[in-house]
């Protein structure tokens, strides 16, 4: 009788312990709730880099991990960058194209 509390005593705190790191790790990895963050991606030159980045954003959107616009800021796109950054403002919805020198109106909007 002693050996089998023992065992059911172990297991029910393995158990425990297990639910307990769960738990933190759901609050840790939890997307951010919170509507004034924003993920923001410096836009310049060709866009070369753009369709990457948001690419990865996205990924992590899909994962759960990450619940906030992404915002493309113009900082200087040749007309072959911006057409990048509008394609991929098109294609997923919470991507915005926005001058980067009106960023503080953006932030401003709740």
């Amino acid at each position: 009788m002693g050996l089998m509390a023992d065992v059911l005593l172990t297991a029910i705190c393995v158990l425990g312990l297990a639910f307990l790191a769960w738990w933190l790790l759901g609050r840790m990895f939890r997307p951010i709730a919170e509507p004034c963050c924003r993920a923001l991606i410096p836009g310049r030159g060709g866009g070369e880099e753009l369709e990457q980045a948001v690419h990865s954003l996205i990924w992590l959107r899909g994962l759960g991990l990450l619940n906030c616009p992404i915002v493309i800021a113009d900082v200087d796109l040749t007309p072959q960058g911006r057409e990048i950054a509008l394609r991929l403002a098109a294609r997923w919805p919470g991507v915005v194209v926005w001058p980067a020198d009106h960023l503080t109106e953006y932030i401003s909007q709740p």
